[in-house]
């Protein structure tokens, strides 16, 4: 205890400055202090009194015990405690007692005590708690650290002070490191294994490790942040804090930073890196959006922008375009629901961002830009119209409130579609072509023939199409170019729904004008924009070929002449290749098809010529080059995972990161698909059988066809860019159909079946000719299976089936809906991307499982038995000819479908024909692929198999009439391999199944072994076992029977051992 003086007058008493004291080392009141501090003493006990009222106290510190005397006299101050005074008298005690008496006391005392107490004690005596300081430190405390530090480990400081002459300069004689402590080095932070850390972006978007070699002057700025200083770059809570600035360039920054972010999300390079708060970032960007300071405003739309647009997908869909694909367009919505404000503005964004997007009125925002801010910056303009592009192709209630929002189409097309404009290079966009401005109008002419029809007559656009195709400056440059190319695409979309006739007629001059130019200059080696400018006039006149035949007839001749000897010469020199390059050849024959196949019997053209030039491309080495990749070039074929977006924002899926190129193989640099797709399309569109013939049976195409037929996995079925593969498959079996009687068909009936799956809705034509023309046509069944079943006489139930393919047929026809519902393709030009697949893998099952899952009482007891009649009459076709195919499906899944047949109707199945077609389906079956069933497996189309099994259990039970076939259904889950859970279900919850039981085992279709081996070690279904055995609650005959002694008695004979 440090000493003190106490006062007389009870105030401490003043200190007063020694003046001997000098500053030479450190402050003069430290020195002061310190040297009071070595003057203190320490206070002893006095006995004797003094004079003065209040006498110095001192206490006597480590008192060392001693034996007292009874003169001794003990004065206890204030301060001495109770404690002590206990200490002293146990201390006094101890010095009478002999250390035979200590111990003696000692073992009495832990006698008494509780042997935890004492265990407690002790590991207290060797493991003394640290003492915790609850104080604050002082500030001297807390600036020893920075004073111990060397001025070597402060670079700045060390480069200041390393300058000549610098210990002359005005107080810098001495060094204070706590001022200088915060220019040190950070020390480099140490992430551990698995350990989570949040995410740091720097101004270009990128992800950046969790640490830097070293601080630069490139990546100074990125350290710039309070939190985690020796971690460089920002996370998005901080931008988040940056956008709410007061400083313009701070969010400015900010923003841009988010939409680098955005931009390299979209391009899935951080797929199942990190995951962007979506719906956080947009109310974000929707509240800076509401700024008119021109740099912000920018960036916020720009981030807007880029958080709903995808330009990757963008840009696949108008490269389709360039072969004469793709031509409907993808709506991009989530739901088709009108916006009913019964949710708030948080779920709307979690459900339907788009939706979310246009309730924050945002077509108000873009058109008070457009209209009042009038922003100098063409990339703010540019990115509106991409919003609006985006809000267009969305769902129809979206697209229809844009299109009618009062002022916002008349303005885009006013300030950005003009149809007078200088040709000067402007740095406004008003009263400048757009093409964006173009493209928004196409998307929007694409949702339906209003719509096409007010752009036509109320707005006037194809005034303006007309002025850029007629305005030869344009064709000078690249961004003329690609505006003329939107024009043509918006022309033709409008051509479709039968508008813009007369423009034909008056712009026909500039037309011829443009096909001379390209046919006399442009070679197949041309530009990606030169090419795309002749692809869009071809899509064009074949567009119109369709609505007005004869007046393209004139154009026709002169590419016939000229433009196809030329191009085709071309391309069997090509040394080299890419997709791009393909595009002219791809749209000059896709007008060739749609000449041929609307041409009038009065019309006539020189085909022989173009089939001549067909056959040599087909059988030329460049063709064959083209066509070496058409296996990676598949989705069908190349398992990719693709970019996944969010729920709440649809996308037409492009993007395929680990991929060649980072996109769907269809669309890849080296795809051939585009390309074959038009040659297949126009080859079997042709009467020429021959050139039919040479198509297939090219090496690489019967390569491709094979890939497809020794493959039982396919990919990418409902992606939205596999529509043009599908196509290619239809043209190739339309072939294959017309060329039956030259071709060994196994090849191709296996492809067409092993293709159904990849059909979508809008195909069900195509599916409805492959059933009636390959699936279900006698015909066409391999030569090979119908020399392996010559003996069809033998067996009654295949050759009843055969002679009723017909009826076989109609059944899956009005089962898959393949008549219902039929989109045609000449009214259409936009298709929701979510059209899913008509053909599961399982189709040949499709009946039972309709049946199944719709409410059987609904349809009469006639109508479920041709049903499902006929649909075990094709299963048993099906299993019989094309085995192969049929293995396609899991064993599993197949007798989980059949016994779907029990769960309709009470009495169907005891009819005999359902009986014996179940028989016969179920035998084969067990026949071949017992030992691969597997109940515990997830089971496609079901929650679980216990749950059907449950299903099954009850109707059994209760409509079975001791059914001996539906008795071998129950008895195949009981084999001893499957799980234990399904022999506990018959024999305990529904043990009144076994009782009336009475499958005996002769009329077993599998092996009793199956149900014998292993010995059974549940001692929980042993006893029911033994308790049904006991009571006669099983028949003696039943394999039941059987089943539970022999495991009974099993399981005794093993414990007697």
């Amino acid at each position: 205890m440090s000493a003190f003086k106490l006062s007389r007058t009870g105030f401490p008493q003043a200190k007063r400055r020694d003046m001997s004291i000098s500053s030479a080392k450190g402050s003069i009141f430290s020195q002061q202090m310190k040297k009071l501090k070595s003057n203190d003493t320490k206070m002893v006990v006095d006995t004797e009194t003094t004079s003065n009222p209040m006498p110095d106290i001192k206490v006597v510190e480590n008192i060392q015990p001693k034996p007292c005397s009874s003169k001794e006299i003990k004065i206890m101050t204030p301060i001495t405690s109770v404690k002590e005074e206990i200490h002293l008298e146990n201390l006094e005690k101890m010095n009478k007692m002999t250390p035979e008496e200590i111990l003696e006391e000692r073992e009495k005392l832990m006698s008494t005590l509780d042997p935890a107490i004492i265990a407690f004690l002790k590991s207290k005596r060797h493991h003394t708690q640290p003492k915790v300081e609850t104080r604050q430190p002082s500030i001297a405390e807390q600036n020893q650290p920075e004073n111990e530090i060397s001025i070597e480990e402060i670079s700045p400081a060390k480069d200041i002070l390393s300058q000549p002459n610098s210990d002359k300069w005005i107080n810098f004689d001495l060094l204070e490191g706590n001022k200088l402590a915060w220019m040190k080095d950070m020390p480099k932070p140490v992430l551990k294994k698995d350990e989570k850390y949040e995410a740091r972006f720097d101004f270009g978007g990128w992800l950046l490790p969790y640490t830097q070699e070293s601080i630069n002057d490139e990546n100074r700025i990125l350290y710039h942040h309070g939190e985690e200083p020796a971690r460089p770059g920002y996370t998005l809570q901080e931008l988040f804090q940056l956008c709410r600035s007061n400083v313009i360039q701070q969010k400015i920054i900010a923003l841009n930073t988010i939409a680098a972010i955005l931009n390299l999300h979209a391009s899935g390079i951080y797929d199942h890196i990190i995951e962007l708060p979506i719906e956080q970032i947009f109310f974000v960007l929707r509240f800076c959006l509401d700024e008119n300071t021109p740099a912000t405003l920018n960036s916020s739309i720009k981030a807007m922008r880029n958080l709903f647009c995808n330009t990757i997908d963008e840009t696949c869909l108008d490269c389709m375009l360039g072969f004469g694909l793709g031509k409907i367009q993808p709506v991009l919505s989530v739901d088709e629901d009108v916006d009913d404000n019964t949710v708030n503005d948080q779920q709307l964004a979690e459900q339907n961002l788009v939706k979310c997007l246009f309730r924050s009125g945002i077509l108000i925002r873009i058109r008070y830009i457009i209209n009042v801010v009038k922003p100098s910056d063409i990339e703010t303009i540019v990115n509106c119209l991409d919003i609006l592009i985006r809000l267009a192709r969305d769902s129809d209630f979206i697209a229809r409130e844009l299109y009618e929002f009062d002022g916002l189409i008349e303005s885009v097309v006013g300030n950005f579609m003009p149809k007078v404009f200088s040709t000067v290079q402007s740095t406004t966009a008003y009263n400048t072509p757009m093409i964006q401005a173009v493209k928004l109008m196409r998307v929007l002419a694409s949702r339906n023939d209003k719509m096409a029809s007010h752009l036509v007559n109320k707005y006037k656009v194809l005034d303006s199409v007309a002025t850029y195709l007629s305005n030869e400056n344009l064709s000078l440059n690249t961004a003329g170019l690609k505006l003329q190319i939107e024009s043509l695409r918006l022309w033709e979309t409008l051509a479709f729904w039968g508008f813009s006739l007369d423009y034909f007629k008056v712009l026909r001059p500039i037309l011829l004008q443009l096909i001379d130019y390209h046919v006399k200059n442009t070679n197949v080696d041309a530009s990606w924009t030169i090419q795309t400018h002749l692809s869009a006039i071809l899509n064009l006149l074949a567009q119109f070929a369709v609505v007005n035949y004869h007046g393209v007839l004139e154009y026709v001749k002169v590419l016939f002449e000229s433009g196809l000897p030329k191009w085709m010469t071309q391309f069997l020199h090509l040394s080299t290749y890419s997709c791009g390059k393909l595009q002219i050849l791809s749209c000059l024959i896709h007008l060739l098809t749609v000449i041929l196949k609307f041409q009038p019997a009065n019309v006539h053209l020189p085909w022989e010529n173009v089939y001549k030039l067909v056959e040599m491309l087909i059988t030329s080495e460049t063709f064959k080059m083209v066509t070496e990749n058409i296996k990676s070039s598949s989705n069908f074929l190349n398992n990719y995972e693709l970019f996944k977006s969010s729920d709440n924002l649809k996308m037409s899926k492009s993007i395929a990161w680990n991929a060649v190129d980072h996109i769907v193989p269809v669309l890849q640099t080296k795809s051939c698909i585009p390309f074959v797709n038009k040659m297949a399309e126009f080859i079997a569109e042709s009467t020429s059988t021959n050139l039919k013939l040479m198509f297939l049976q090219h090496i690489n195409i019967n390569l491709y066809l094979k890939h497809i037929q020794s493959s039982y996995n396919f990919y990418l079925t409902s992606n939205w860019y596999t529509k043009m593969e599908a196509d290619l498959i239809k043209s190739v079996l339309k072939m294959a159909v017309h060329s039956q009687k030259q071709l060994d068909t196994s090849l191709y009936y296996e492809v067409a079946v092993k293709s159904l799956c990849i059909f979508t809705a809008e195909m069900k034509p195509s599916v409805e000719y492959l059933f009636s023309n390959i699936i279900f046509c006698r015909t066409f069944y391999p030569s090979e299976v119908l020399l392996k079943h010559l003996n069809i006489q033998d067996d009654d139930t295949l050759k009843t089936a055969l002679e009723d393919i017909v009826n076989i047929q109609k059944v899956y026809v009005d089962v898959l809906g393949l008549q219902q519902n039929v989109i045609d393709l000449q009214k259409v030009r936009s298709l929701n991307v979510s059209q899913t697949n008509i053909m599961p893998l399982d189709w040949i099952y499709s009946p039972i499982i309709a049946l199944y899952s719709n409410e059987p009482s609904k349809i009469s007891e006639v109508a479920q038995n041709f049903i499902i009649s006929n649909c075990l009459r094709w299963v048993y076709i099906y299993e019989t000819y094309f085995p192969d195919l049929a293995n396609m499906i899991n064993p599993t899944d197949k007798f989980c479908r059949l016994a779907c047949t029990y769960l309709g109707s009470d009495s169907l199945f005891l009819l005999p024909e359902i009986q014996n077609l179940l028989r016969t389906c179920l035998n084969q079956i067990l026949s071949n692929h017992d030992d691969d069933l597997d109940f515990d497996k997830a089971i496609h189309g079901l929650k679980s198999f216990q749950d059907l099994y449950t299903q099954l259990l009850e109707q059994y039970q209760g409509v079975s009439y001791g059914d001996k076939l539906f008795g071998q259904f129950m008895l195949v889950p009981l084999a001893q391999r499957h799980n234990v859970k399904f022999r506990k279900a018959m024999w305990s919850e529904y043990a009144a199944i076994v009782q009336i039981f009475n499958v005996t085992e002769d009329e077993l279709m599998t092996d009793v072994q199956k149900y014998l081996d292993p010995a059974e070690e549940d001692v929980s279904l042993l006893k029911c076992y033994q308790r049904t055995v006991s009571v006669g609650a099983v028949r003696k005959t039943s394999i039941f029977y059987k089943i539970a002694t022999h495991h009974v008695n099993a399981f005794r004979n093993l414990n007697n051992a």
